[in-house]
């Protein structure tokens, strides 16, 4: 290692700071030589998952790390953002008063209406949760978005019912591929940009989780700011909002294919969850199928091929983990479906895409990629 030319080193760094931060981090308390060497790579993936106290830190060592650059600076490339706060370390009976006793553990809802009151409450206690996390991130969030965006390649951004009280005006010129869970980025708004110039002019994979939160997605909207998508995803798609699933229908239809997404070779589509089996044969149930149909439906008049893909189901967890609460397995799964994609992996394409490249090729060098099952949250 000590007689390896320093440009060597640099380009092994390169595919080993593929974890979302921790080997750079590691790399740059080996030793002064290393860490002069790894400086440009340090920052290739990070991971911001915890909490609003994680971005302001790394904001002051990114720019500290650059300033001391004398050649190549170093850039993030790769970004996974959870706006949750302790979106993966607080235990589901922390702080939480809805939380169930870990010794009964609660029973599944048995009908659409219970479960539709479940998923109030706990809405109710995010939201009350989130609070006092809204203002620390909106301190911090615009700067950090201005920072990577000129360079970033990849976003994971996990935002759900975080209020935005700033707009960032920013632009980004290489991102590639954009994972975002619970609607359009809050802090860019359509409504409020130009639409001469497109925000992500060099788009082509974004995936939509509309998990939690029915904010609208206007899929006619993302056409014209991201014009060269040639991937696109929905999971946990429902009837409502119908804004959503009315321009998706609009974009993929065959008489808009000059119009909107003109390179879009391929596009899946995850349905929301079914009703509980109890509900068989209830309004609820039957919505839910006539949606299905609607679905498929659009599948089969689309210009491209789409993947209709069996309605979302919560994953089985292992006993270490089912004391996580939803959100945190949301959290966990988008960040493990990002450092694949990084790593050069399927993530989230893997369900009946093909050929996205080798697992060992890095993202920066594999060929333009494919899919996978259930992302969701």
């Amino acid at each position: 290692m000590d007689r390896l030319a320093v440009e060597l080193l640099t380009l092994i760094f390169s595919y080993a700071c593929t974890d979302g931060g921790q080997t750079g981090c590691a790399l740059s308390l080996v030793s002064r030589r290393i860490r002069d060497a790894s400086r440009p790579t340090r920052f290739y993936s990070v991971s911001l998952t915890t909490s609003p106290a994680q971005v302001q830190p790394f904001l002051d060592c990114y720019e500290k790390e650059r300033a001391r650059s004398r050649e190549m600076l170093p850039r993030v490339r790769h970004l996974c953002l959870s706006l949750f706060g302790q979106g993966l370390d607080l235990p589901s009976s922390q702080g939480c008063p809805l939380a169930s006793n870990p010794a009964t553990p609660p029973q599944p809802p048995r009908s659409r209406a219970e479960f539709l009151a479940s998923l109030q409450r706990r809405t109710q206690h995010w939201r009350a949760a989130q609070e006092g996390l809204d203002e620390q991130y909106s301190r911090v969030i615009p700067a950090l978005i201005r920072t990577v965006a000129p360079d970033v390649h990849t976003i994971a951004l996990i935002q759900l019912q975080w209020r935005s009280a700033s707009l960032v005006r920013c632009h980004f010129p290489v991102l590639r591929e954009l994972t975002l869970a619970g609607g359009d980025p809050s802090f860019l708004p359509f409504a409020f940009l130009p639409t001469d110039r497109p925000l992500y002019p060099a788009l082509q994979r974004l995936h939509h989780i509309l998990a939690w939160v029915n904010r609208d997605v206007d899929f006619t909207q993302w056409a014209i700011h991201a014009p060269n998508v040639t991937h696109l995803r929905v999971s946990r798609i429902d009837a409502h909002p119908h804004i959503t699933a009315a321009t998706l229908d609009q974009v993929l239809s065959d008489a808009h294919h000059d119009e909107y997404f003109p390179r879009l070779r391929r596009a899946m589509i995850e349905p929301h969850p079914a009703p509980p089996p109890e509900a068989r044969m209830s309004t609820a149930h039957l919505v839910f199928c006539d949606f299905l149909a609607y679905v498929d439906d659009l599948a089969g008049r689309a210009r491209v091929p789409v993947k209709v893909l069996p309605p979302f189901r919560p994953p089985r967890l292992a006993s270490a983990d089912r004391a996580l609460r939803p959100h945190q397995v949301c959290v966990r799964r988008v960040k493990k479906e990002w450092l694949e994609r990084v790593g050069g992996g399927d993530g989230c394409w893997q369900e009946g895409m093909h050929g996205i490249g080798k697992p060992d090729v890095p993202l920066e060098l594999a060929p333009a990629p494919g899919r996978q099952f259930a992302v969701g949250c």
